[in-house]
């Protein structure tokens, strides 16, 4: 599946155009950044609250190819630009942390 695949009136891309063809395989949700580099996986999407370069940082050192920031949590210039320097997808959406996953599961996006 690809980042593309998940974007329509509840989820807005924030990055570059092109970061819409990353692919992904599985998704972990947390706001405590040690537990996804302890325990999400490679090509997983993180589904966080956390909208910080840290959070993109955290992505980079995992290879995670799409955050998606839940409850419309404000994402700032910078970590938008430190995301599309990675190549890295920054989703924003008003939904909940368990209401995306919900949600992508019934949309068969995972």
């Amino acid at each position: 599946m690809t980042c593309y695949d998940i974007l329509n009136s509840q989820y807005q891309l924030l990055t570059a155009e092109s970061t819409q063809m990353n692919l992904y395989n599985g998704i972990y949700t947390t706001d405590l950044l040690s537990a996804a580099i302890k325990s999400s996986k490679s090509g997983n999407i993180l589904v966080t609250i956390i909208s910080h370069g840290n959070t993109v940082a955290t992505a980079m050192m995992i290879d995670l190819p799409i955050i998606i920031i839940s409850e419309s949590r404000k994402v700032d210039q910078e970590m938008i630009d430190k995301a599309n320097e990675s190549g890295i997808a920054i989703i924003s959406t008003p939904l909940y942390t368990y209401e995306v996953v919900i949600d992508l599961n019934n949309r068969g996006l995972l």
